[in-house]
């Protein structure tokens, strides 16, 4: 039998929008509750805001840079 192809998986990060968003504080994480499911949870100092899109362990990390670019474009121009 042949072997299974790995798929490569490839995220292209904005680096801009990453250091934005370290230096204000921002955490985005993925949160789980039965290791399928997955969404997205942004958090500053006290604040908390879980996103309701739900992705998959194949999404959530293209998911996870597509939201750091999101906060980066709302945030940057204030």
């Amino acid at each position: 039998m042949p072997r299974k192809q790995k798929s490569n998986l490839f995220v292209r990060l904005n680096q801009e929008a990453l250091k934005y968003c370290f230096k204000e504080g921002y955490k985005i994480y993925p949160v789980t509750s039965d290791n399928v499911n997955y969404q997205i949870e942004i958090s500053k100092a006290h604040q908390r805001a879980l996103l309701t899109d739900i992705y998959t362990s194949k999404t959530i990390h293209q998911a996870i840079a597509d939201t750091y670019d999101r906060v980066y474009s709302k945030r940057k121009d204030d």
